[in-house]
This record gives structure tokens, C-alpha cells and sequence, in this order.
């Protein structure tokens, strides 16, 4: 079996192409998501100071296998162990008034196995339509 929280060794190291670079100081639209929890949240809507929001294409997780090659693409492998990393400082960034979310567009029914298997403190949000990623801030697909 795979452990989903360690790294391969031979793993290819993502490059930072800058296509991100125009995200900076953007305004977050107007878009309802669903949640993990099984309601919706406004993307925009939360009352700390800072929102830490985090985008991964899919986590692990028993008797779900992984995409064919899922370790050879850059950037891909390693969302659990993100996940997991913004749930051990769930407190620190509280402390600082930020509020975090992970983001996926993996079917809602493994992101909620998730949450309760791996304790993740934060609501997970769902954007299995893409509507983030095909016109609200235009983000990259993982295909």
C-alpha cells in the first residue's frame, strides 16, 4: 500500500512558471462553492483578517487508486501532506486572524472521507465544476 503522506524519492520538482504571478492583489469573486461538511460557503464571505486558501488537485486515501503517471506530474503528488501541514498550524494561523480552506475538484464525497480521516480542522471547499477554473479567476487543470 502507498503511504499518501510521504514523497517519492525520484518525484520531479515543480517549476514556478509565473502563471500565478497575476493572481496577486485580485479581489476573490462572488462564487458559492459546496463544502465538504455537506453545505455551501461564498468564496469571499469570511470575517478574518487574512484567508489562507489552498488549491490542490485531489488527496489519497484507501481503495482510491491513483491516476496513471499521478507521481511523474509536477506539483500533483504531495496534497495530503499539505493538507496535513495547514492542519498541524491550524492554531498558529488562527492566532494571526486567518481563517483557511482547502479548494479541490475532487469528488465532494472523498473530500468529506478525508476531512474526517486525516481530523483537518477547516472547511474544505468543492469546485468539481471548475467554475473557478474556467471563468472565475481562470486557474490551471490538471488534465
Amino acid at each position: 500500500m502507498t503511504d499518501l503522506s510521504r514523497l517519492p524519492d525520484n518525484l520531479p520538482a515543480p517549476v514556478d512558471d509565473g502563471a500565478s504571478d497575476r493572481l496577486v492583489g485580485q479581489t476573490l469573486p462572488e462564487v458559492e462553492l459546496r463544502t465538504a461538511e455537506g453545505d455551501s460557503q461564498l468564496l469571499n464571505e469570511f470575517t478574518t483578517r487574512w484567508l489562507v486558501l489552498y488549491i490542490y488537485p485531489r488527496t489519497g486515501g484507501p481503495g482510491i487508486d491513483l491516476p496513471d503517471n499521478w507521481d511523474m506530474i509536477p506539483g500533483a503528488r504531495g496534497c495530503t501532506p499539505q493538507s496535513c501541514a495547514f492542519r498541524d498550524h491550524h492554531a498558529e494561523l488562527q492566532a494571526l486572524d486567518a481563517t483557511v480552506r482547502g479548494l479541490s475538484a475532487q469528488p465532494i464525497e472523498e473530500q468529506a472521507a478525508f476531512a474526517e480521516r486525516m481530523h483537518i480542522p477547516f472547511t474544505l471547499l468543492n469546485d468539481s465544476e471548475l467554475v473557478l477554473a474556467s471563468s472565475a479567476l481562470s486557474l490551471p487543470v490538471l488534465e
